[in-house]
Order: C-alpha cells, then structure tokens, then sequence
C-alpha cells in the first residue's frame, strides 16, 4: 500500500497540534464573584489612539478578553493630562466595570494643575511596566559619547538646549533632575510632540532629545548616550547607564504604566483582577509582544505602587515648585473675579433682565419695523454672554503648564457668540418696510426654538456633539427664516471643522463623542 506524504500545510497543522499543550500557560483561575462581570468591561485611556499606553492598554484588553471570557473594550478619552479619563471614570458606579490605564504622566499633569484630588480618590492597583528615559544626540553633531556632550558648550549663552515635550511634565520633571545630577546648564525646550522634538535635533536645533529608548530607533543618526536604569538596556548595549558613568540615583527616572480604580471597587473584584492581571503578564505572548522595544515588564501589587505614587507625587511637588509652576493654592483672583460672586451675579442677571426689558420697549416705540421676536432672542443672548463671562473670570487663568487656561476655553466661545450676536444686532438697524407678518411669526416660534435648545443639550451627552450640531444647526437656521441652502451648508461644515480643528485637536478640549454609540 503506497505510504501518502502530508502536504506541508497539514504537517504545520499537525505540529502545532501536538506543540499546543507544552505552548499552554497555566493560568491561574479566577475567583468567583457574584453577579461579576455583568457587562462589558472599559479600559479607559487618557490619550488619543496610537500612543504608547494606548497600545499598552490595547495588547492587555486582548488577552484579558481570553483570559476572563468576557468582553474588554478600549475607550480613549484625551484631555488635561488624565483629568477627563479620571473624572469620568469617578462619576460611574464602582462596579468595577470602568477601570483606568496610567501612567507617570497623570501624576505630575495632577500636581502641576492644583488637581492633586483625584490622585487620591482612585487605587493604584498595578503597575504593570516601565522604560527608563534615555539622552539621545544626533550624532551628525559630533556629540556620539558622554564625554563628548559633557565637554560641549554653546557659544552663546554656556547652557545645553535639551528637547522634550511639554512643560511641567514628566519628563521635563526628570530633565531638571537629571541635568542638576550630572553637573549639566541645561535649558528646557518644549515641543508639541516627542516626533517634533526629535526632528529638531536632526535639524541641529538642540543639544539632546529627551525621551525614551524607542525614540532612538526613529534615524540611524540617532545615538543613546546614557540611560536612567540599573542595568544596560538589552536592546542598547553600548549605552552606559548613569550608575557607572558615575551619577548614581537616577534608576528611577523612568515612565511606569498601570491601572487603577475607584477606591471604593468592592475588595472581591479587586482579588479577581489581581487573578486576572498576573494571568496576562505571564502569558506568552504578553511578552513576546514587548520584545524589542526596552521595556521593563514588572508587576507590583497596590502596596508597593500606592509607596511609588506617593514619592512621585512629593518629587514632582519639589521640582515644580523649584520651577514656579505649582497653582500655588490658586492663584488669588482679581478685583472683577472677586465681584463676580453667586449672589451678586444673580442680582446682576436680574437687573440685566429688567434692563434689557425696557431697551426692547423703548426700541419698539422708535423701530416698529424692527422684528420684536428676534431683538427680544438677541438682546437675551447678549444679556447671557454678559452674565457668562462674569462668571468665567472664576476661573483658574492661563499658566506656563496649561498656556490657554480653565477660563480660556469658555472665553472663547463667548467671543464668538458675542460676535455673531453684534453682526445680527447690527443688521437690525437697517431700514426695511414695514413686515407685521415677520414681527408676528418670530415671537410664536421662540419658545419652540428655546424648547429645540433644550432637546439638543439634553441629547448632547448620548448622541454626541458633532451629530447634534450636524443635525440643529442647519434645522433651527431653516426654522427661523433663512432659506439659503449654501450659506447654510457652508456654515454647519464650517463651524463643525473650526470645532474640531481649533477645540478638539489645537486646545485639546473633550468634546462629547456620545455615549450611546
């Protein structure tokens, strides 16, 4: 009987087969809780899709999906170094089906914007890894060496020009440190991202880059000169860490990453995610995905991270103070912030009524072509434009860690509708003939505009911002009159571009995205 060879498909399949059962991972089961889980479970990412905790964040939800056979789902919530993700994360049920994926970058966003509140309102549960911070040179610059860049000097002012992102982040915190232990005048440079500052040093803009150890492989003219590590990074042999060119101290200046949860997450779920974190980390394939990239894999328990936070909190508490960037207890608010107090706004609100009551007759008496219905609309907006600013200069200010500042966003849109309200304003003191039917058809139809405000508020949160102005905008503007289907296209593409452009991605402000999708 002839003997029939396996095809090569069948014979990998075959292999594999009989491989599977030495290749399985002994995990450890997971405790039972009661009615746990009960939905989808949401890993909460502070920045936008593609960063590195967000494919942290990704690769673990994968793996945790097999490993609790239940479904992880990623949410991505950028906006104030954390703030939003943390925020949203406390205003849910803590049911354990929320949890955040952080990192060294929350805690020194936290203390440098006076919110050191929700550092202590979440556990931290698990650290999960970290890598340390590296000084990268361009090498075009002849600085290839620790020796070489200690012997640079600029002509000019003496001082290194150091690259990096932000201002008052963690890595401008662990600049300074490192700068004062190595003896180096150093002057930090601030770019909007870790691929912008690194352009500038192939540019010979700056003296080093700042960053981490992948940011090296971005060019082969790209060289580590020294690492913040106990040990030399298997994927950098050559680079010596700061230890043994004699700078001891510096092997915690690294960027940890991990996950926390409302403090009040019953103590059984907490045990079961214990069960399932270290079931993750231990498989395989968690590992293997990491090969390569100078990461850390290490897991410490919420004693020993809580003890990390902490001394992380005082370091940055330090350091920013040193730099004049701490909110110093608020900054005290001036003679206008001062005068704007609840009671005095709400009588202010009230007088502006009164006021904008007898304007509106007397215009009536001089303008009786003038529409009653829409001077009436505008001079109520231009009466809450008003009482809003009043209200903003509250706020916190700008500062040299957040340039726009916790007024500076809502003075803008009361900028905006001040302006559009003028132009409309302006428009009613022209002349026109008299229109009795005008003057009677706005009035019936502002309680059902405020009433479609209204709904459109109450809609924002589910259906999210830019579906519900897609959808008011042109449907009010057709409502009120306005029959000029190209100034209304244009403006509702305009208006939703300039909201993602200028809010969403220049300054940074989370527009709701809707949570019913």
């Amino acid at each position: 009987m002839p003997i029939r060879l396996l095809s090569p498909t069948r014979l990998l399949f075959l292999l594999l087969l009989l491989a599977a059962p030495a290749l399985a991972q002994e995990s450890e089961p997971l405790p039972e809780v009661p009615d746990f889980p009960s939905q989808p479970i949401r890993l909460i990412v502070y920045t936008s899709p593609g960063g590195l905790i967000d494919v942290t964040a990704r690769r673990f939800a994968q793996l945790a999906q097999e490993h609790a056979g239940h479904p992880f789902a990623v949410i991505n919530r950028p906006g104030g170094g954390g703030i939003v993700a943390f925020e949203e994360v406390l205003r849910e049920p803590a049911d354990g089906h929320r949890f955040l994926a952080v990192t060294r970058s929350n805690i020194s966003k936290m203390v440098a914007t006076g919110r050191e509140d929700l550092i202590d309102r979440v556990l931290w549960h698990s650290y999960i890894m970290d890598n340390p911070h590296v000084l990268i040179t361009n090498r075009e610059s002849g600085l290839d060496s620790w020796d070489a860049l200690k012997a640079y000097r600029r002509a000019e002012d003496h001082d290194h020009l150091w690259l990096g992102v932000d201002i008052g982040g963690v890595k401008h915190v662990s600049g300074v440190r490192v700068a004062e232990a190595t003896g180096i005048d150093m002057r930090w440079i601030p770019y909007g991202s870790g691929g912008e500052a690194r352009a500038a040093l192939l540019g010979e803009l700056g003296t080093v880059y700042f960053g981490n150890p992948r940011d090296a492989l971005a060019s082969p003219s790209l060289d580590i000169v020294a690492v913040a590590a106990d040990q030399r990074l298997a994927e950098f042999p050559d680079a010596p860490t700061f230890a043994e060119l004699g700078y001891p101290g510096l092997e915690d200046e690294l960027i940890w990453r991990g996950f926390a949860f409302r403090k009040e997450v019953d103590e059984s779920i907490q045990n079961w995610y214990d069960a399932l974190i270290r079931n993750v980390l231990a498989d395989p394939r968690w590992r293997n995905s990491w090969q390569g990239e100078a990461v850390n894999l290490r897991y410490r328990g919420r004693t020993d991270f809580e003890r990390m936070v902490a001394r992380d909190r005082e370091e940055f508490r330090t350091y920013l103070e040193r730099l004049q960037l701490l909110p110093d207890a608020r900054p005290k608010p001036g003679r206008l912030a001062q005068l704007a107090q609840p009671p005095l706004v709400a009588w202010l609100g009230a007088g502006m009524i009164g006021v904008l009551g007898m304007a509106l007759l007397f215009w009536r008496q001089r303008r009786p072509d003038v529409p009653v219905g829409e001077a009436a609309l505008l001079l109520t907006l231009l009466g809450t434009v008003a009482l809003a600013w009043a209200m903003s200069v509250q706020l916190p200010p700008a500062n040299p860690v957040d340039p726009v500042g916790a007024r500076g966003i809502p003075q803008l849109w009361l900028v905006g509708l001040l302006a559009l309200v003028g132009w409309q304003l302006a428009g009613l003191f022209r002349p026109r003939p008299p229109n009795a039917a005008q003057a009677e058809v706005i009035p019936a139809r502002l309680p059902l505009t405020v009433g479609a405000y209204g709904l459109g508020l109450a809609l924002l949160p589910g259906l999210g911002y830019f579906l519900v102005t897609l959808v008011y905008l042109p449907a009010m503007t057709w409502f009120l009159g306005y029959r000029r289907v190209g100034v209304i296209a244009g403006l509702t593409i305009g208006w939703l571009l300039m909201s993602e452009l200028v809010f969403q991605r220049l300054l940074h402000v989370d527009l709701p995205r809707g949570t019913w999708w």
